[in-house]
């Protein structure tokens, strides 16, 4: 088997910098893609790390590694299966790590989709998170190997969105699955035999959210065996189409060749989706070995302004600060509090943080349905407090708003939303907090929509928790 590749990015046309990345090892016929997501200071760095990281451990691990990740269950697999999920889940521990160590990473995450050529089987093995796919176009028809990890699949599955629905909806980068969002992560896989002439297409959303599957087939066929030509050419046609996004593309071709067929007669492909599962604590234990081990080895810097320090949160200004507290509330009390008796512990008049716990939510599709057929104002303002009293029942998480802090026109925070509450620590003061996210706004308790709220912080014993609702402004 002849495998010959080409791989291609681009900004687009109007975004300002590109979090796509791809990964290429050819010697090991390793091809995989990953689309970054994350404001702030996160960038493209989510993406360019889980691609270093990858490429880094490749040949560091070996089948005990994968199955001290994956659980002794897998042993009937091989080596070669196994690593590129070993290799997933490790980025996505080493990502969610930084953000751990980092706060003002927090939010960030990257999709990922590979493919792993086995030359002797005759055999391509696909694995995917989030929501970058896998095609395969053969005998001039295309078919879509992977399947996405977003709210739109989902509702879509649940027969709450038709596909047409589907292709005008203001959630397209509402993914359910990435890399770096939690501890651990559930990783797709599936194989199949590959045959003579076969074209693979790894690529980011920002290809299929231009082009149609039918497009992408065409252009792959007016422009194949020459994968650099497809890959080009797919890109380009992304951009003309609006480029709203950046596009990354591998294309892969499969040369004809006698050893292919006679491969199939001992290979078994697994053409069913099989889901690696969650780590359980002693394999995530492992991936964090792994890369205490060989983060040496890891290349791509983290950004220096998620390093950068806060002299307001450093220990020795903290000290000097809580101490010049001490003594001022020393003071007050013995001048006013003393001869009345009152008293204040030290953590009543000092606390210890200040920030918010935010949670960002939005409607789920059947709740706006049901608050969108509700004529009386007084009713549906009813409805969308009672949702902010208990969001449980009426409310999902909303993942990539970006959300950002300032003061006095100094931007002093920004990150990127997810499943869980995002933990924000600031001095305290009052904070002008602006949520951005395609078509959506920020929903009050009185129905008014909104960019941005005034949030005042004060010092506590613990993170100040504040729920926020946002809901597309078409409907409101």
């Amino acid at each position: 088997m002849m495998i010959l590749s080409s791989a291609q990015t681009s900004t687009g046309k109007v975004r300002t910098e590109n979090q796509d990345c791809f990964g290429v090892k050819q010697e090991s016929d390793f091809f995989f893609v990953c689309d970054g997501m994350g404001g702030g200071v996160a960038g493209d760095f989510a993406s360019k790390c889980a691609v270093d990281v990858m490429l880094s451990l490749y040949d560091k691990i070996d089948k005990q590694d994968c199955l001290d990740i994956l659980g002794n269950v897998y042993y009937n697999y091989d080596e070669d299966v196994l690593k590129p999920i070993a290799l997933i889940k490790t980025a996505n521990r080493y990502l969610y790590n930084l953000t751990k160590k980092y706060p003002k990473l927090s939010g960030m995450g990257t999709t990922c989709a590979g493919v792993w050529f086995d030359r002797d089987a005759g055999l391509v093995h696909i694995y995917n998170v989030g929501d970058s796919r896998v095609y395969r176009i053969r005998n001039g028809k295309i078919q879509l190997l992977t399947e996405d990890h977003s709210k739109i699949k989902e509702l879509i599955d649940d027969g709450k969105m038709t596909q047409e629905d589907a292709k005008m909806a203001e959630i397209q980068s509402m993914i359910t699955r990435a890399l770096g969002i939690g501890k651990t992560v559930k990783v797709d896989y599936k194989s199949e035999l590959v045959k003579n002439g076969d074209i693979y297409v790894l690529c980011t959303d920002g290809l299929n959210g231009e082009l149609s599957d039918f497009t992408i087939n065409d252009i792959v066929n007016l422009n194949k065996p020459d994968t650099s030509m497809i890959a080009g050419e797919l890109i380009t046609s992304a951009n003309n189409a609006g480029g709203r996004d950046n596009t990354t593309v591998i294309s892969v071709y499969i040369q004809d060749n006698f050893q292919i067929e006679t491969a199939y007669l001992n290979s078994e492909p697994t053409e069913e989706i099989v889901v690696f599962p969650d780590e359980t604590k002693s394999n995530s234990d492992k991936e964090h070995s792994i890369i205490r081990k060989f983060e040496r080895n890891f290349s791509v810097p983290v950004p220096k302004l998620a390093t950068k320090k806060n002299i307001l949160k450093s220990p020795i200004f903290i000290a000097v600060v809580l101490l010049l507290v001490l003594i001022s509330a020393f003071f007050v009390y013995t001048a006013i509090f003393k001869d009345k008796g009152e008293q204040k512990s030290i953590v009543e008049l000092t606390g210890n943080v200040s920030g918010l716990k935010l949670d960002i939510e939005t409607f789920t599709a059947d709740k706006l349905v049901e608050i969108k057929t509700i004529k009386d104002k007084v009713f549906k303002i009813q409805v969308v407090q009672e949702a902010y009293a208990d969001p449980i029942s009426s409310l999902t998480p909303m993942q990539n708003v970006t959300v950002s802090l300032s003061i006095d026109g100094q931007n002093k925070y920004m990150g990127m939303s997810s499943f869980r509450p995002l933990d924000i620590k600031l001095p305290k003061g009052t904070y002008d907090m602006t949520l951005s996210y395609p078509g959506y706004k920020i929903l009050d308790k009185n129905l008014t929509l909104k960019d941005s709220l005034s949030v005042t912080l004060e010092v506590s014993d613990e993170l100040t928790k504040m729920l926020i609702i946002m809901v597309p402004e078409k409907d409101f």
